[in-house]
């Protein structure tokens, strides 16, 4: 969207934002114009008054399930995947790494590999990220909420609510060549753990995690999921959640 309206566009995928910085209470995001993202966490700045912000979320459980993935086998980082402390993670299993991440030993996860710790004293557990979207951005009037899963599902849809955040001169011809070029990359595929678009598919956690794991994150998250639509009959039958506002 941006390469095709010429929106300067700043990324931490290409290190272009300095979160640290940030944190320390430099508000980068205030200073520049531009689109910023994908921010993984909830970022403090005055911008935020004003600014277009587009929420993006996914059903945290889906998102916890990615995470064990994204530790032990996808990210690269200090360590290769499946030596060290990373192997000692995944013998441990999927269900113990799920809620760490929304406890206290998150904090002591060693590297990050797409977990978030290297900010957490800023951005806390998965818990703490989701509940300060709530607390912060999702009723703002200025925010656009979309999810995961209605991008994976019903693309065309979704992409007309992102591209309603931006103010383009016509968005319809952006709609047409970001679906061109991009809805059937976000479709749902074959299974693969060393990919990073590991599996797409809504409600992985269903089929990952033990009965009584996915129990324990329904109460931890329980109004993070009522609040986002993932505990509505409506998710259950469509797949694609619809936040309270």
């Amino acid at each position: 969207i941006c390469e095709l309206n010429r929106i300067r566009f700043y990324s931490p995928n290409k290190s272009e934002l300095p979160f640290e910085r940030m944190f320390a209470g430099e508000d980068f995001l205030a200073m520049k114009r531009g689109c910023f993202g994908p921010i993984r966490f909830f970022v403090p700045s005055k911008a935020l008054d004003k600014a277009s912000v587009i929420l993006h979320l996914r059903d945290p459980r889906d998102v916890l399930v990615s995470m064990f993935f994204s530790y032990c086998y996808m990210h690269a980082g200090e360590i290769e995947a499946q030596t060290g402390y990373r192997k000692e993670v995944a013998e441990a299993g999927i269900d113990r790494f799920v809620l760490d991440m929304v406890s206290a030993p998150f904090y002591d996860y060693r590297g990050d590999y797409g977990i978030g710790s290297r900010y957490k004293k800023y951005v806390g557990t998965v818990l703490d990220r989701y509940q300060r979207y709530l607390d912060e951005l999702l009723a703002r009037p200025n925010t656009t909420a979309v999810s995961y899963e209605e991008m994976v599902l019903s693309f065309p849809s979704w992409l007309e609510k992102v591209t309603g955040a931006f103010d383009l001169k016509d968005p319809e011809e952006t709609r047409a060549i970001v679906t061109e070029r991009h809805a059937n990359s976000v479709a749902a595929g074959e299974e693969d753990v060393w990919s990073h678009k590991r599996k797409v598919t809504p409600g992985d956690h269903r089929e990952k995690l033990q009965a009584e794991t996915i129990r324990e994150l329904d109460r931890v998250f329980a109004p993070v999921l009522e609040r986002l639509g993932y505990s509505d009959a409506a998710y259950a039958e469509t797949g694609v959640p619809v936040p309270r506002w």
